[in-house]
């Protein structure tokens, strides 16, 4: 993979100053997000199928919609699909939604999870600082943690000007970010247990924020168990950039949408519509485009 990188940059005609600083760009960013998942991918559904209400999630989607939309949305953009489990509830309703993921094994999961169930929904393996797309949406979404794998500012500028180009006039964007005020003392160490039929999977994670960089640092550490024998022993570490209410309202302000309203999204009842809380952590966002 590395020598298809070194290629791309031989052989590009761009002018060596900016040929080096897009090679840069586009190599700290790929070397930093393509490992994720590889492996964690294929058990992905295995672990979150019990934690994330999705239904609920998408319940809450069509409020914002009834909320702050004049009409209601068709075409749905979904950024960080992961294995689409948001994007066929969606579709179920009758939206079209394409869903974009910078992870092969997380896209070939999410369509493979549309064909069994036999709905309608488009994924592709697409960088969302980068949309490459020929239409245009009412609406983006991404949910869970996808925002926070783009770690700096710059990556932010190109991910809001990305969408500009895909959004409709006056689009809306629902996004989760992670807050730096409801984050747990570090080293903060979890451990889960997930089974199917033939299968239990252990999974050991250790949590390191850096207030330098906030970037919250996930170490995981998997052990698969497959009729009685270990089959999969795998790590994998997560950088997460984390934020402040404040911090974001001013980098969306800042990039051609309005930050229209913050909710909290620890809370069970995410319907309510409620404010955060200073140790809030998980936070969902409602920005528009200008």
């Amino acid at each position: 993979m590395y020598k298809c990188f070194l290629r791309f940059f031989l052989h590009s005609k761009l002018p060596r100053a900016q040929n080096i600083k897009q090679f840069a760009d586009k190599f700290s960013y790929l070397v930093a997000t393509l490992g994720l998942f590889q492996k964690f991918g294929k058990y992905y559904d295995l672990i979150y199928r019990e934690v994330v209400d999705y239904e609920g999630e998408c319940n809450f989607v069509e409020k914002v919609f009834k909320t702050f939309c004049r009409e209601k949305p068709r075409k749905i953009l979904d950024l960080g699909c992961g294995t689409g489990s948001h994007a066929l509830f969606l579709a179920q309703r009758s939206y079209e939604v394409t869903g974009i993921d910078v992870s092969n094994v997380m896209i070939e999961r999410a369509r493979k999870n549309a064909e069994e169930a036999n709905i309608k929904a488009d994924f592709l393996v697409q960088d969302m600082r980068t949309i490459k797309l020929t239409e245009k949406f009412d609406c983006a979404i991404c949910m869970f943690g996808g925002f926070g794998y783009l770690p700096t500012y710059a990556d932010l500028v190109k991910l809001f000007s990305s969408l500009t180009r895909h959004l409709k006039e006056r689009g809306l964007f629902i996004f989760e970010f992670w807050s730096v005020g409801g984050l747990k003392p570090s080293p903060y160490r979890t451990w889960l247990k997930r089974q199917d039929k033939n299968s239990t999977l252990y999974r050991m994670t250790e949590s390191n924020f850096s207030p330098e960089t906030n970037i919250l640092t996930i170490d995981m550490h998997f052990i698969v168990i497959h009729n009685g024998k270990s089959v999969d022993i795998f790590e994998e570490k997560h950088p997460i950039r984390c934020y402040t209410v404040a911090e974001m309202r001013h980098y969306v302000n800042s990039n051609n949408f309005e930050l229209l309203s913050v909710y909290n999204w620890d809370t069970e009842n995410k319907m309510e519509f409620t404010e955060p809380e200073k140790d809030t952590f998980r936070i969902m966002a409602i920005a528009r485009s200008k």
